[in-house]
């Protein structure tokens, strides 16, 4: 047991160092894992068959008010996602895949790359790649961390960093602080039902943010 845990350390303290070295260096003006756009590189991938409706409102944003969007698993290493911007009046999208499946026990980390759309005021889209770790660390308590690299479509000219952290409790109860690229968005999440999740955070650290999820399973 202390080995294992010993390697599930290693393993915290790398992906960390990775999100660190990475995050002072790169930037950009909305980051792939911006959660005002398609919130890709901070969720799972979703199970084949299951939709997922998501409104994000800023009430007091001073560039945009809110994002509709639809997300939906294709495959069970697949999933694919559109959201429409109140303001700007845009769409944005995003493709995910998995190329490997993290080990629930062990040190085998996920690996994930994906597509998604970067500024809600424009077109950019950005392709990225990320590892994966999440660890229990005792009944109703886990981690996850994630930490990679994402570049801009379609010139791969520059390399940006991305990264955060999930601390969960009681299995319900979330916080996690996301990093795309350039700033910082902290918040917490609770599942308040098997098809509802709500959240509260801080866009870029200063714009208030709500957030609801409803999720329709596969039909058995």
């Amino acid at each position: 047991m202390k080995i294992r845990n010993l390697s599930m350390i290693r393993v915290f303290v790398c992906l960390a160092a990775l999100f660190l070295s990475a995050a002072p260096v790169f930037g950009q003006e909305c980051g792939p894992g911006c959660p005002l756009c398609t919130d890709g590189p901070r969720a799972t991938i979703m199970e084949p068959g299951t939709f997922l409706l998501n409104a994000v409102v800023i009430p007091w944003g001073e560039d945009e008010k809110g994002v509709l969007g639809i997300k939906y698993g294709l495959l069970k290493w697949l999933d694919v996602g559109f959201g429409y911007t109140i303001s700007a009046k845009k769409t944005v999208w995003s493709v995910r895949a998995r190329l490997a499946a993290e080990k629930e026990k062990g040190w085998a980390l996920g690996i994930l790359v994906g597509t998604g759309s970067v500024r809600i005021r424009g077109g950019d889209q950005s392709l990225y790649f990320q590892l994966t770790k999440s660890v229990k660390v005792r009944e109703g308590f886990g981690l996850r961390i994630y930490g990679g690299l994402s570049t801009l479509l379609p010139d791969f000219d520059r390399l940006y960093g991305i990264g955060g952290l999930t601390v969960t409790f009681n299995e319900k109860l979330s916080a996690f602080l996301n990093y795309d690229g350039r700033n910082f968005h902290p918040g917490v999440s609770w599942e308040a039902g098997e098809w509802l999740t709500l959240s509260a955070y801080l866009i870029e650290s200063r714009e208030f943010a709500l957030a609801a999820g409803v999720r329709f399973p596969r039909k058995k």
